[in-house]
């Protein structure tokens, strides 16, 4: 198998890029698909879907239809301030039922972590980072969460990340986020 669907490869790709007119870090060649998702041709002719943006309810049906219909290779977060916290289950869903890989480039905030976790291998960028917090409603984030979370076998770290309001992040670096198992691999 492709090392992490040569995702240090992509990570550089994407790096040397810098940002558009609307602030999106993806390569001049990807193409939009909707839902703030771009699909990456790799060198090898293999593709890949990158998040760089918010999670909405858009994002998840795309991402679905996507993978549904293309040979997707694995998932780029380039970064993604969270949005959406059933959207992001729904897509975290469908990356574990077709054992899709993640990784991070810059940051994952919020719900986008949710996202995160469900790939098979998780692989975060050496200066990457997480930002967990409780949802905006408590009561039902964690109800939602909670079991979520637990099917990762990462329970510990979502009532954790309870703990912290709201309107707060707790920052996971790249080297506490393999330590708490969220992510595999740290890429250099």
């Amino acid at each position: 198998m492709r090392k992490l669907f040569l995702a240090t490869a992509l990570m550089l790709g994407l790096a040397a890029c810098g940002t558009s007119q609307n602030g999106i870090l993806v390569s001049p060649e990807a193409e939009s698909v909707g839902g703030n998702l771009f699909i990456e041709t790799l060198e090898d002719g293999g593709q890949v879907l990158v998040l760089d943006g918010e999670i909405t309810p858009e994002t998840s049906f795309t991402f679905q239809v996507l993978i549904e219909n293309a040979e997707i290779e694995g998932l780029i977060i380039a970064q993604s301030p969270g949005g959406n916290l059933l959207a992001a289950h729904q897509i975290g869903r469908a990356i574990q039922a077709n054992k899709i890989n993640t990784a991070v480039l810059v940051s994952c905030r919020s719900a986008c972590v949710d996202v995160f976790i469900a790939g098979r291998e998780r692989a975060i960028s050496t200066d990457a980072e997480l930002g967990l917090h409780s949802a905006s409603d408590r009561e039902f984030g964690l109800s939602v969460d909670r079991p979520y979370w637990d099917s990762f076998g990462l329970g510990a770290v979502n009532e954790a990340a309870y703990t912290v309001p709201f309107g707060a992040i707790w920052i996971v670096t790249a080297e506490r986020a393999k330590e708490l198992r969220l992510a595999t691999e740290i890429l250099s």
